[in-house]
């Protein structure tokens, strides 16, 4: 117990700087992130029915001629989507320049933004050129006085280029520009209250750097495409049934490839980028669904983590090297398919991939401590056999051993060699005690009968009870010997029947009934005949001896949920609670007994070499019932 508890807690300190150590640094922040991928793939959720996307797609190239289009183009589609009753109308275009070409078409653009009341348009962040100071750019004057709402427009890029997270709040010295979907979401009326208040309360100020607040991931609706979307050259001629946008959440941005406002994303990838209008209907279905996905705090984080990473510990010590290699391999698993299903079921994500290194190296690690703690026992065991058996006895055979473990285990085999020579010479010495010592008492005995009365009486007693003691040790060490490898088919009932008949002579002589329960048809065991009838029968002569004269002795037997269960009850004195915990050991007995001490003993040594137990409960002058139990025989 100390060994395996030593292993737990070697092991369970690895595991833990493992977990721990990759989780605080995101070493494997890369793998965390396919696993947020693939939660997002396997989970799509219904096309919302109030967003609609109006793309300048190559088909609209094709018609309308080449980038950038004519103002006026913007004002009437604008125009036209008013007329259909769109309930926002987010530009995700960008107007921070004049129109050079026709200065004029300005104005008609902001008459058309002014008369919509509902047009949302960009806020960019850039550099004014490489490595330089941050600006930001906003739409035209004339625009941003008639538009309705302005929003960052913007997608966070991880290390591997996958856009998974946005920030809700952005700007050059203070976050004071909310997201692009969110001022959507707040011209629509359909912004979260969660959402709806002012910046976060004292969010850093840094002059001329860009400052951030409240980074989330989102929960994406499905592949690029599953979003409605209409042809911006369709919806400007009109071509498509009248209240197609009425009430409608209404995103106009580029798709064509050219433009190039493609992002990768967990539903996407790189090989297919989702177009940044398609992303900023994600994140304003995310948003007003409360599908946008906080992520753990590292102080929480790391102790879920070391959780996770030590829950193999609880199974490794008690399944066998199979089944817990299983085990291990069927909670990595689980562990992994629950982080990935954690941001769409409880809005939450967790970096698991520490916990998961420590879960794959949790078998290896558990496997090697182990081994050091098997090698220091063969060592302290060696060296004992060496105190009890003599260096040269243990000495491994002559030879090159693969390694250190190796040559132990060619000492232990050595010992063993040494031992079953001990065991021959044992069993010599029980040979001589059955002859030599046993026949001697024996003639002895039989000879009383030509001594004179007085010397019959002193000599009868003792004589009697050595020649019994003699019998009952060499029962015993047969039964401590006992080769399992060597058990028959045999029928328990009829056992128990023959040993009943047995004690019938000395059970009559005690005026003790004896009343046999036992089943008609055979109850099958594997063992020894001999020693499970000499079990049987002692249980019941150790009754019929401490039953009052006149009474009963029961034996029954049943047979059921694998076991064979045979019970010896009788209305003696009983047995007295401070010996029970002593009454199967060696030289101990019921009091009164005047035995020999092994009796009981030997039916323990007998009931566990065979699979079973015996045990024992006794009210004092009421009831003593002995229970002995045997695995069934398997057919």
């Amino acid at each position: 117990m100390r060994l395996i508890f030593g292993d737990r807690s070697s092991s369970a300190l690895i595991l833990l700087a493992i977990a721990l150590t990759v989780t605080a640094s995101g070493l494997l922040g890369r793998l965390d992130n396919l696993l947020y991928d693939l939660g997002q793939r396997l989970n799509t959720h219904p096309v919302p029915r109030d967003i609609v996307l109006v793309a300048i797609d190559e088909n609209s190239l094709s018609q309308i001629g080449r980038w950038p289009w004519s103002r006026r183009l913007h004002a009437a589609l604008i125009d036209r989507l008013k007329a259909d009753g769109a309930k926002v109308i987010a530009l995700d275009i960008v107007f921070a320049e004049p129109d050079t070409a026709d200065q004029p078409a300005d104005a008609h653009l902001a008459d058309a933004v002014a008369r919509a009341g509902n047009v949302v348009l960009p806020v960019l962040l850039e550099s004014s050129r490489v490595n330089g100071q941050l600006l930001e750019t906003l739409p035209l004057p004339q625009l941003l006085e008639h538009a309705a709402g302005l929003g960052r427009v913007h997608a966070e890029l991880d290390a591997d280029g996958i856009a998974r997270s946005v920030y809700l709040w952005e700007g050059v010295g203070a976050p004071v520009w909310p997201h692009f979907a969110q001022a959507t979401l707040k011209v629509a009326g359909r912004v979260p209250p969660a959402l709806a208040g002012q910046p976060p309360a004292g969010a850093e100020v840094r002059p001329f750097a860009l400052v951030r607040a409240t980074q989330r991931r989102i929960g994406f609706l499905g592949p690029p495409g599953h979003v409605r979307t209409l042809s911006y050259a369709q919806v400007l001629t009109g071509d498509f049934a009248p209240g197609t946008f009425r009430d409608r959440i209404v995103l106009v941005g580029a798709t064509a490839a050219g433009m190039g406002d493609l992002l990768p994303t967990p539903v996407s990838g790189l090989a297919a980028p989702m177009s940044g209008v398609e992303f900023n209907a994600n994140v304003v279905d995310a948003m007003r669904a409360g599908r946008l996905i906080r992520e753990v705090p590292l102080p929480w984080a790391l102790p879920l983590a070391g959780a996770l990473a030590l829950v193999p510990l609880l199974w490794l010590p008690r399944l066998n090297p199979l089944g817990g290699l299983l085990a291990s391999l069927a909670w990595f698993a689980g562990v992994a398919l629950g982080a990935a299903s954690l941001p769409v079921w409880a809005g939450f994500w967790m970096p698991v991939t520490g916990s998961l290194l420590a879960i794959l190296l949790a078998y290896p690690v558990w496997s090697w401590r182990r081994l050091e703690s098997a090698g220091r026992f063969l060592d302290h065991e060696l060296k004992r056999l060496r105190q009890a058996l003599g260096p040269a006895d243990t000495r491994a055979p002559r030879g090159r051993a693969a390694d250190p473990f190796q040559s132990r285990i060619r000492e232990v085999q050595a010992a063993a060699h040494r031992l079953r020579h001990l065991q021959e010479e044992r069993r010599e010495t029980l040979a001589f005690i059955s002859h030599d010592i046993r026949a001697p008492l024996a003639s002895a005995l039989m000879q009383l009968d030509e001594l004179p009365p007085d010397a019959q009486t002193r000599l009868r007693e003792p004589l009697t009870r050595s020649v019994g003691l003699a019998e009952a040790f060499l029962r015993t060490s047969r039964a401590e010997m006992l080769d399992t490898a060597r058990f028959e088919a045999l029928d328990f009932a009829g056992l128990t029947h023959q040993a009943i008949d047995d004690a019938f002579v000395e059970a009559r002589a005690q005026s003790v009934e004896l009343v046999r329960a036992l089943p008609v048809d055979p109850v099958w065991v594997k063992g020894d005949f001999d020693l499970l009838h000499r079990a049987i029968l002692n249980l019941i002569l150790n009754a019929v001896r401490h039953a009052p004269s006149a009474s009963r002795v029961e034996v029954t037997l049943e047979a059921g949920a694998g076991s064979a269960v045979a019970s010896i009850v009788d209305h003696g004195p009983g047995v007295p609670a401070d010996a029970l915990p002593k009454l199967f050991q060696r030289f101990s007995g019921r009091a009164g007994e005047g035995g020999t001490g092994l009796g009981l003993y030997f039916v323990r040594t007998v009931a566990e070499k065979h699979g079973g137990t015996v045990t024992v409960e006794s009210v004092p002058n009421k009831i003593t019932r002995f229970v002995l139990s045997l695995p069934l025989a398997l057919h």
